[in-house]
């Protein structure tokens, strides 16, 4: 019985383009699930850059999940820990090899767990590439990761984003986030400092700074990248990752004022560390272990994600 560490993440199904309305109403996807079944292997594939990504529909306890897999362009190779000679695996017929991140939607409020199968195994940017490309629903979604304390509400809603820190140590095992902004940073900040770690600030002067027009301009545009940026919270945190991402903004309140609060997306957002548990002799496939892990840790966190995305 061979035992690995994981994180599991827990993200939200939403609309991209809609910053108004993000939330959805809730959707039955194993519709969709059942739909990929019958789904032409070409066309699940998804190739983004130099990577390639596709996705089948598992069964597992009466319901489907979802395997994305990244396929693999490396050569593996294997040891003989009696003699010790390394060896190629060479693979017969038309096959590759493949990372995988197990997919789980769970029942209420449009909520996915993820557990990655390794550090390189597709993370959310990628989940999200993957299920736009396969029209998962009629309009353009986005994972966001789930955060308590209504946190990314409070993003959302926030009549202006004074300041961010962000606080990282780059990995070489696992790659930076795509997009602009503040995922430029992160990028240039892994190629040039790969043994540091890096904490980035940025600041809208209140006083002595650009002129309205500027000022609102500019929150706008680290509000978003804010967003961005979060959508890999999941895959970052931890001891070689993200240790602070923490934002300051204006919030209005019941009364019709508006006060300055602080937000902690480290702090609340919703991941659990876990064990899996596979059996290198047993028929069951090894998915299996890592459905068992999210639904067993989605049971554990059941209230804190339902409050998170005032779900019932």
């Amino acid at each position: 019985m061979a035992t690995r560490l994981g994180t599991v993440a827990f993200f939200e199904i939403v609309r991209a383009k809609d910053a108004v309305n993000a939330r959805m109403e809730h959707s039955d996807w194993q519709i969709f699930l059942e739909n990929l079944e019958r789904t032409p292997v070409a066309e699940r594939i998804c190739t983004h850059r130099s990577d390639s990504f596709i996705g089948q529909a598992v069964r597992s306890d009466g319901h489907l999940h979802l395997l994305v897999g990244r396929i693999g362009t490396s050569e593996l190779q294997t040891v003989d820990l009696d003699h010790g000679h390394i060896e190629d695996i060479r693979l017969e017929g038309n096959k590759g090899t493949i990372d995988t991140t197990t997919v789980s939607f769970l029942s209420y409020g449009n909520i996915i767990g993820v557990l990655q199968g390794k550090p390189g195994s597709p993370r959310a940017s990628a989940i999200q590439r993957w299920l736009n490309s396969c029209q998962i629903a009629d309009h353009e979604i986005a994972l966001w990761p789930v955060i308590a304390n209504n946190v990314w509400e409070k993003l959302e809603k926030a009549s202006a984003v004074h300041s961010f820190e962000f606080s990282y140590r780059p990995s070489p095992a696992i790659a930076p986030p795509e997009g602009e902004g503040l995922s430029s940073f992160v990028r240039l900040g892994d190629s040039r400092y790969p043994d540091h770690r890096i904490t980035l600030k940025i600041e809208i002067p209140r006083r002595d700074g650009p002129g309205p027009v500027a000022r609102l301009r500019g929150q706008r545009r680290l509000q978003g990248d804010i967003q961005s940026l979060m959508t890999e919270l999941g895959y970052l945190d931890g001891p070689t990752g993200v240790d602070r991402a923490r934002a300051l903004v204006t919030l209005p309140d019941g009364d019709g004022e508006e006060n300055d609060e602080p937000l902690d997306f480290i702090k609340h957002h919703i991941t659990a560390k876990c064990r899996v548990e596979v059996n290198s002799a047993s028929v069951r496939p090894r998915y299996e272990a890592n459905i068992a892990a999210i639904t067993q840790v989605a049971r554990d966190k059941q209230a804190d994600l339902q409050a998170a995305v005032s779900a019932h």
